[in-house]
């Protein structure tokens, strides 16, 4: 069951300039999302990736087209609310989305605004925190912490939300490699552990390579869309865009075109060691 559509949308930001009309930032736009997905986004700057996220929960409308969040159509006024409660968006930068001087009052911040009980606020809080891993810091002040601890605050103040989907835009962009793996380990289990529909636009390939389902974007449309290996085989199209593909990719693809005959699917080392190991004993 699809949880977010996108039936042929195009929208376009309005130019600084007056009278000059930019070009869409998303053009004829088709996409399902489906419920309890992880669906990983790809696409060089100014491909659309943003965009979508902010049209996704309504921060943006369509120009032409129709959005549609759990049957809601992001245009209807009357439904907005309810939209960005099934839909939360988590953006690069974390310290654009902290707004309070301690970590819990932060993550209650959300809750607080939808008119939640206080009870029910703080078992929010606390569960949201425990999820992300940041719950001893729960007291401590957002500003002192790493860039990989804001952004699981960030996160958590999505969750105590309790959106049905979450769209993380590039949010490992700003982090060390310690903090993006701290803040994949905090997705993953909101989409395996807690059944969240998770959409994560992100530049890393290996990133990209966890999710079930990969999207690329190309000038404002959809050029691929299928699981990591299918996405990932087709090495050519991907690069021939302006986007890196898995290191191990690269070297199966330079083995394959040195005489070695091995799978087109290979995403790991592990399956890459495993595939040249087969050859040698001859399977």
């Amino acid at each position: 069951m699809s949880i977010i559509e996108f039936k042929n949308v195009t929208f376009r930001y309005e130019s600084d300039e007056e009278g000059m009309v930019l070009a869409p930032a998303v053009k004829d736009f088709s996409l399902s999302i489906n419920e309890g997905e992880f669906m990983a986004i790809l696409g060089h700057n100014g491909s659309g990736k943003s965009t979508l996220a902010k049209l996704a929960n309504g921060l943006l409308l369509p120009e032409s087209g129709t959005i549609l969040v759990d049957g809601m159509d992001t245009k209807n006024e009357d439904d907005d609310i309810k939209i960005k409660q099934t839909v939360g968006v988590v953006f690069q930068n974390p310290d654009n989305q902290i707004v309070a001087t301690i970590v819990e009052e932060d993550v209650a911040f959300g809750p607080e605004n939808l008119g939640i009980e206080p009870s029910e606020i703080r078992r929010r809080v606390d569960e949201s925190l425990k999820i992300v891993g940041m719950y001893k810091y729960k007291n401590h002040e957002p500003h002192k912490l790493s860039g990989g601890q804001k952004q699981r605050v960030a996160i958590a103040g999505i969750i105590a939300m309790e959106p049905r989907c979450i769209i993380l835009d590039e949010p490992t962009a700003m982090l060390d490699p310690e903090g993006r793996r701290d803040v994949m380990k905090a997705i993953k289990r909101l989409n395996r552990e807690l059944g969240i529909t998770v959409v994560f636009i992100t530049h890393y390939m290996e990133e990209a390579c966890e999710a079930d389902r990969i999207v690329v974007m190309d000038d404002s449309r959809l050029l691929l869309d299928g699981t990591p290996k299918e996405v990932f085989a087709d090495t050519d199209k991907i690069r021939s865009i302006g986007l890196d593909v898995p290191q191990t990719c690269l070297l199966a693809k330079m083995l394959k075109n040195d005489g070695i005959n091995l799978k087109n699917d290979l995403l790991s080392i592990d399956e890459l060691v495993q595939n040249i190991d087969d050859l040698l004993k001859g399977q």
